[in-house]
């Protein structure tokens, strides 16, 4: 039953992309792009602004819009967000441009859709979009997780997995939301 859903999760994520779909080397690419611009050295942040933090008792996240420059490097500015995650001793930040926003929006809002069904069927386990099955890397991928011990969101890096108990998916979307209307206006 849980191998069937899976398989369903997928499919209708894969529907969700359409057509445009790269593959998956690209979408490395295209997902650790803002990475690469904010580790060096020569690159500055010139605006950012705090648009949601959560806490919680095993994880906490600060999520921030940025604007940063380069004078040295194509392309020369990048817009996005900065998403810091810091659970015990493990901390980590993974940075997305404003372009990607959108798809990730998306599949948080897949994991949101998709939950009331997974909930039906599993008592415990996690459930997460089909879209962060396919990048492989350092970015930011989700969970909704029921288990014993918690439920809440699972959040990963590639690096390492973060905690949050009773948070949704939801408000993780809201502050994408939010950061992508003030990228408007800067």
């Amino acid at each position: 039953m849980r191998r069937a859903f899976r398989m369903i999760a997928l499919a209708s994520a894969m529907l969700s992309l359409g057509t445009s779909q790269t593959t998956p080397a690209a979408q490395t690419v295209d997902l650790e792009a803002m990475e690469r611009f904010m580790h060096s050295s020569t690159v500055r942040v010139v605006w950012s602004q705090e648009i949601a933090r959560f806490d919680t008792d095993r994880g906490h996240s600060v999520i921030t819009a940025l604007v940063a420059e380069d004078g040295r490097q194509n392309p020369r500015r990048m817009r996005g967000i900065g998403i810091e995650l810091l659970q015990g001793r493990v901390s980590d930040v993974v940075y997305t441009e404003e372009g990607l926003l959108e798809r990730l929006r998306g599949a948080l809002n897949e994991i949101t859709t998709g939950l009331p069904i997974f909930r039906a069927r599993a008592s415990r386990g996690c459930f997460g979009s089909g879209v962060f099955w396919q990048q492989t890397g350092h970015a930011f991928s989700a969970s909704a997780c029921l288990r014993p011990e918690w439920s809440g969101l699972s959040v990963g890096t590639g690096a390492a997995m973060f905690e949050f108990t009773g948070l949704d998916a939801m408000a993780f979307t809201a502050a994408i939301d939010k950061a992508m209307n003030e990228l408007k206006l800067h």
